[in-house]
C-alpha cells in the first residue's frame, strides 16, 4: 500500500492585486476584512491598514510595497455569526505606526479610518419585518437597517440571533428568506417595508396571519435598532460607520466540538473584567450554540508549531502578536483536548489559518479552488441470493435464458450460462413484489414507502432489455406497501392487478399507462393470497383466499364498469395461493394445503371445475409452475417435486438434497429448473439429467465481516450464521465454506501466509487454512469477553487483537499456527470496548480506537504507548477507521462506519445512515453522495480489483462489488 500523503495547497493566483489609488479609497465604505457572500467558507484575507491624513496635514500617504505571495489551503467553514461583545470606546488612543513609521510627538495627524462620504454616497435605510420560519401566527419583529449598518451579514445574523422575539427552538439563525422562498444574502437586497423570513434550515411555505399588518413607525422599530458604532443618535439614514478603536482586536474562536466551525468577537485590551469572567460570559455566549449549557472554562492558541493553552489576559494579548485563531473548550472538553491536541500538529490541521498578523494596507483575496468532486458508482457483481424472506425468495424466468431476483432495492437479471448479471437500480427502497409480462420485456415492481420521505409505495414499470423506466407511479391507495402485481396477459392491454398489504382484501385494476384506477372488488377473506387474469381473457379474474375461490367477470362495456358475473367454487378448502395457467390459458391449476390440485376451464363462458387430483404431494401445494403445454410441475415446502403430464396424467418425481435447504422459488428456463431454497442457493436442474448445479450461493444471514488481500482473487466473508466463505471474484463462485463451532466476530488475513484468524465472541481466536479450509488451531485469551477485531501487521509480524473490555494484545507470528503472546511493554486498559486496530504501513506504530472515540497508540515493536505522536505524519494503511482519517474534520468522521483513504484529496466513506459519500477539499459540503440503490450499506472494503469495493448490506446477505470512477479531482 502507498504511504497516505499530507495535502499541500499552493496558492497559484495569476496576478497580484493592485494597490488602489487614493481617490478610489476615498469612497470605500470600510477598511476590514470582507467575505465573498456566495462562498462556503470564510475567505482568508491578508489586509493591511491604509489610513488618510486629517485635512490639516498635507502629506500624502506612500504605498506600501505589494504583499509577497503566500501558500494557502482551503479555509474552514464559518457558521456565519459575529459578536461584537466587549467594544469599548476610549478618547484615547495608544502610539501607533503609520507607514511603519512610529508617531513622534502628539502634533502627528491621528491615522483616522477611512469613513464614506455622506454627501457623495447618501445611505437609505430601510424597514422590514421579520417572521419566525414556519410559526404562522408570529407577529413579526420590524428592523430598520442599512447597508453600511454592519461590518458584514454575519454580523447582522448575530444581531438577530439576540433578539428574543426571533430566537429560533432548531438553533441559530442562519438563513433570511423573501416570502416567496428566495434567499436573501446581502443587506442591500432587502426592499423597504417588505417582509422576510429568518430560519436555521431550509424555507417552510407559510401563510403568516399578520403579513399584511400595516407598517407603521412606532417605537418597536427602534428598539430594535442596533446602537450606532460610534455613539451618536443620528437619523438612521446618515449613520456613520466607523471602524472599532484601535483597542479592539478581532480574534477567531472554534468551539471544540465543532473544528470545522469558527466564530469571531472583538476583544478589548482595555477590559475591566477578569479572565475567567470574559470566557465565562462573552466566550460562552458566543459559542452557546455549540456547548449548550456548559460553559467555557479553557483556551488553546493555535500557534505554528503547538496548541499553547491561555491561561490569562497577558497571555492572550502577547499571542496575538502571531496568531488570532483559537480553541475554546469546556471541562469536560479539556480533558480529551489534552490528550487529542497532543498528538496534532497546527501548522498541518490548520495550516490555512496560521499566518502573521499585519497592518491592513490593501486587500488581498485567496479563494481556494475547490476540488470538483464528479465521481460515478456503478454495481459489478452481486454475491448471493435472498431465499429467506418472502418479499425476496421469487426467481422469474425472462427471455434470452435469464433469470430474476430481488436483492434489497435492485432487481439482479442474471444469465448463468455466461455468467453475467445486469442490474435495475432506480428504486431507492426494499422492492415487495414483481410481476413479468407474458408478451413484452416489461416489468412491474413495487418498493416499500419511506417513512422520512413519502407515504406511499411506488410501482416503477420498466424494460428489462434496455433497462429504461417507462413509467413511475405512486398513488395513495397503494398504502405504504404492496403484496400483489399481476399483468393482463393480452399484448395490447395496459391493465395491472394490485394488492396493498395494507388493504389484503381490496384489489385494485389498475391502468398503468393512464396512471389511473379503472376498477376495485373488495373480498369476502381478510386476504387476498393471489389474483390474476385467466382463460386468456381480461374479462375473468380469479380471486384466491385461504378459505374462497371466487371467479369474477368484469363487463368493460358498462359505464360505470360492474361485476357481470360472480362465481364460487362448490369445493370448500384451504388454498395456499399456489396458481398457474398454461400457455394457451384454457387450464387453471390451483394447489391446497392438502397436497391436491383443482383443475379449472371455460365451458360455455362459465368456470368449470374438471377435476380435483387429490393428495399428489404430502402436506401442501406450495408452488404450480407451467413447464409447457402438457405439463406442469408441483412442490411443496419439503423438496419434494413432480412433474405432472396433463394428456397422459402421469406424474415424475425429482429428487432434490435436503443439503440446499427448503425451495422457496422455481421457474422454468430453456436450459432447465432455476431453483432457490432457504439456504440462499440458486440451483440449475435439467429435466433430462439428474445433475444439479449451483449457480448462486451465499449466506443465511447479513455479513458481519469481509476481508481480502490486494492483488488476489479471493476474498473471505463471515455471517452470524457462523459460516466462513471463500469467494472467487475471478469466477464469481465460493470455493469453499466451513462452520465455526462458535459465533465469529471478526476476522484478519495473513499478508503473505495463507492462514485466516477467526476472532469469537468467547475470547478464542481460530485458525484456518486458505487453501484448503483446514483447521489448523484454537487460541484461548485468558480473558472472559469478546474479541472485537484482529489485524495483522503489513510485515505480517505481529498480531493484535482488540477485545470488548478494552485490553489490547499484540502476538507474535512464529509460524503457521504457533502465535507468541508478548507480555513486555504497556498494555493500556481503558474498560471501554475497542472498535477498531490499525496498524502504520511501515508495522511501526499501532493505533487502537475505542467505542468512545478515544484512542491510544504503540510504538513498536518496544510496544510502549506514545503520548505525544502526531497521527497525521504516521503513514496508516488505505483501509481504515474513521479516526485515522484525519484528512477530513472528526466531527465528521464520527458520523461514518468505515473510510478508505483513495487519495490525500479524498476520501470515500460508509456512513452510519447506509450512504456512501465522496468527500474531496476537506469540507463537509464539498462532498457527493453516491446512489447505488442498494438500500442501506453497512461496510465497505477494497475490493480485489482496481476501482472496486466489496459492501456487505444492512438486513441482507448479499455482498455487492461496486466501481467507483472518478472522474475529475
Amino acid at each position: 500500500m502507498s504511504e497516505i500523503e499530507v495535502n499541500n495547497f499552493n496558492n497559484n493566483d495569476d496576478d497580484d492585486q493592485t494597490r488602489q489609488t487614493e481617490s478610489e479609497q476615498r469612497y470605500t465604505p470600510y477598511s476590514s476584512i470582507k467575505r465573498s457572500q456566495s462562498d462556503d467558507h470564510l475567505t482568508p484575507v491578508i489586509v493591511d491598514d491604509e489610513y488618510e491624513p486629517q485635512p490639516a496635514s498635507p502629506r500624502r500617504v506612500k504605498p506600501s510595497p505589494k504583499p509577497a505571495k503566500l501558500s494557502y489551503i482551503p479555509k474552514l467553514k464559518t457558521s456565519k455569526n459575529i459578536s461584537t461583545s466587549m467594544i469599548i470606546t476610549r478618547n484615547k488612543s495608544p502610539v501607533q505606526k503609520w507607514n511603519g513609521t512610529p508617531a513622534s510627538s502628539s502634533k502627528t495627524p491621528r491615522p483616522m479610518a477611512v469613513i464614506p462620504q455622506i454627501s457623495r454616497r447618501p445611505v437609505q435605510g430601510v424597514l422590514i419585518r421579520l417572521f419566525r420560519n414556519g410559526d404562522a401566527h408570529h407577529i413579526g419583529v420590524k428592523v430598520g437597517i442599512n447597508e453600511l449598518e454592519f461590518k458584514s451579514w454575519e454580523a447582522f445574523l448575530n444581531y438577530l440571533n439576540r433578539q428574543q422575539k426571533l430566537t429560533l427552538p432548531s438553533g441559530g439563525i442562519q438563513h433570511v428568506y423573501a416570502l416567496n422562498g428566495h434567499e436573501i444574502r446581502s443587506i442591500n437586497k432587502f426592499q423597504n417595508r417588505q417582509s422576510y423570513v429568518v430560519a436555521t434550515g431550509i424555507f417552510l411555505k407559510t401563510k403568516y396571519l399578520h403579513v399584511n399588518d400595516a407598517f407603521n413607525d412606532d417605537s418597536e422599530s427602534n428598539v430594535n435598532q442596533p446602537p450606532a458604532p460610534n455613539g451618536n443618535t443620528r437619523a438612521l439614514s446618515m449613520k456613520r460607520w466607523r471602524l472599532p478603536a484601535a483597542n479592539n482586536e478581532q480574534i477567531f474562536i472554534l468551539p471544540y466540538s465543532r473544528l470545522n466551525l469558527y466564530e469571531s468577537i472583538l476583544l478589548n485590551r482595555n477590559t475591566t473584567t477578569t479572565y475567567d469572567q470574559w470566557l465565562s460570559e462573552e466566550v460562552t455566549d458566543l459559542l452557546s450554540h455549540y456547548i449548550g449549557n456548559d460553559i467555557i472554562t479553557h483556551l488553546y492558541a493555535i500557534t505554528k508549531t503547538v496548541f499553547a493553552e491561555v491561561t490569562s489576559f497577558s497571555y492572550l494579548f502577547n499571542t496575538l502578536k502571531t496568531t488570532d485563531k483559537f480553541i475554546a473548550c469546556t471541562d469536560e472538553e479539556f480533558q480529551h483536548a489534552k490528550r487529542y491536541l497532543a498528538t496534532m500538529q497546527p501548522d498541518e490541521f490548520f495550516a490555512n489559518n496560521l499566518w502573521p498578523r499585519r497592518q491592513v494596507t490593501t486587500i488581498q483575496r485567496y479563494v481556494p479552488k475547490p476540488v470538483n468532486i464528479d465521481a460515478n458508482l456503478s454495481i459489478s457483481w452481486v454475491h448471493g441470493y435472498d431465499g429467506t424472506k418472502e418479499q425476496t425468495k421469487n426467481i422469474y424466468a425472462l427471455a434470452e435464458n435469464e433469470i430474476l431476483y430481488v436483492i434489497g432495492s435492485i432487481c439482479v437479471i442474471y444469465d448463468p450460462e455466461v455468467k453475467q448479471q445486469r442490474f435495475y437500480t432506480k428504486h431507492n427502497n426494499p422492492i415487495t413484489c414483481v410481476s413479468t409480462h407474458k408478451y413484452h420485456t416489461i416489468i412491474a415492481s413495487a418498493d416499500s414507502a419511506s417513512s422520512k420521505e413519502r407515504s406511499y409505495a411506488t410501482i416503477h414499470i420498466w424494460d428489462y432489455e434496455k433497462l429504461e423506466t417507462l413509467a413511475e407511479i405512486r398513488k395513495d391507495q397503494f398504502g405504504s406497501d404492496i403484496s400483489l402485481l399481476s399483468f393482463s396477459p393480452k399484448p395490447d392491454d395496459n391493465l395491472i392487478l394490485i394488492v396493498s398489504r395494507d388493504k389484503p382484501k381490496v384489489l385494485l385494476f389498475f391502468d398503468w399507462k393512464r396512471n389511473e384506477i379503472i376498477y376495485s372488488i373488495t373480498s369476502k377473506s381478510d386476504k387476498i393470497l393471489s389474483a390474476l387474469f385467466v382463460f386468456d381473457t381480461i374479462e375473468w379474474i380469479v380471486c384466491i383466499t385461504q378459505q374462497h375461490l371466487i371467479f369474477y367477470q368484469i363487463n368493460w362495456k358498462s359505464k360505470p364498469l360492474r361485476i357481470a358475473t360472480q362465481r364460487e367454487s362448490e369445493v370448500q378448502n384451504i388454498y395456499t395461493g399456489a396458481v398457474a395457467c398454461d400457455h394457451s390459458g384454457e387450464l387453471l391449476v390451483i394447489g391446497d394445503k392438502v397436497g391436491s390440485i383443482h383443475i379449472w376451464t371455460l365451458v360455455d363462458n362459465e368456470p368449470k371445475l374438471e377435476e380435483v387430483q387429490e393428495s399428489i404431494l404430502e402436506n401442501d401445494v406450495h408452488l404450480v409452475v407451467c413447464i409447457n403445454q402438457e405439463t406442469f410441475l408441483l412442490a411443496n415446502g419439503q423438496n419434494q417435486i413432480k412433474l405432472w403430464n396433463v394428456n397422459l396424467n402421469t406424474f415424475d418425481e425429482i429428487q432434490l438434497n435436503d443439503t440446499y435447504g427448503s425451495i422457496q422459488s422455481i421457474c422454468h428456463i430453456e436450459k432447465g429448473l432455476a431453483i432457490g431454497t432457504k439456504l440462499n442457493y440458486i440451483l440449475l436442474k435439467e429435466i433430462d439429467n439428474e445433475q444439479i448445479d449451483v449457480i448462486m450461493r451465499g449466506h443465511r444471514t447479513p455479513s458481519m465481516c469481509i476481508c481480502c488481500n490486494k492483488n488476489t482473487d479471493d476474498f473471505f466473508s463471515i455471517s452470524s450464521d457462523r459460516h466462513l466463505f471463500k469467494w472467487n471474484n475471478k469466477t464469481r463462485s465460493v470455493e469453499w465454506a466451513v462452520k465455526s463451532p462458535q459465533l465469529i466476530s471478526c476476522a484478519a488475513l495473513h499478508p503473505e501466509r495463507n492462514i485466516i484468524v477467526l476472532g469469537t465472541e468467547t475470547s478464542k481466536l481460530l485458525i484456518y487454512d486458505t487453501l484448503s479450509s483446514f483447521y489448523i488451531t484454537t487460541i484461548s485469551l485468558k480473558t472472559n469477553t469478546g474479541v472485537k477485531s484482529v489485524r495483522f501487521s503489513p510485515d505480517g509480524a505481529d498480531l493484535a487483537i482488540g477485545l470488548q473490555n478494552g485490553a489490547v494484545f499484540i502476538f507474535s507470528v512464529l509460524g503457521n499456527g504457533e502465535f507468541h503472546l508478548r507480555t513486555d511493554g504497556t498494555l493500556q486498559n481503558n474498560n471501554v470496548p475497542v472498535t477498531d486496530i490499525i496498524w502504520s504501513i511501515d508495522s511501526s506504530y499501532l493505533l487502537a480506537v475505542y467505542s468512545d472515540n478515544n484512542y491510544n497508540i504503540w510504538l513498536m515493536p518496544s510496544f510502549d504507548i506514545v503520548k505525544e505522536k502526531n497521527i497525521q505524519n504516521i503513514p496508516w494503511q488505505q483501509a481504515t477507521h474513521p479516526m485515522a482519517c484525519n484528512t477530513i474534520d472528526k466531527s465528521i468522521m464520527e458520523m461514518q462506519t468505515s473510510a478508505i483513504v483513495l487519495s490525500p484529496n479524498l476520501v470515500l466513506c460508509c456512513s452510519k445512515d447506509g450512504q456512501i459519500r465522496l468527500f474531496g477539499n476537506f469540507y463537509e459540503r464539498s462532498s457527493q453522495i453516491l446512489q447505488t440503490g442498494l438500500g442501506s450499506v453497512q461496510n465497505m472494503i477494497p475490493s480485489t480489483n482496481n476501482n472496486a469495493y466489496l459492501l456487505s448490506i444492512n438486513n441482507s446477505p448479499a455482498i455487492v462489488e461496486v466501481i467507483i470512477n472518478v472522474e475529475s479531482q
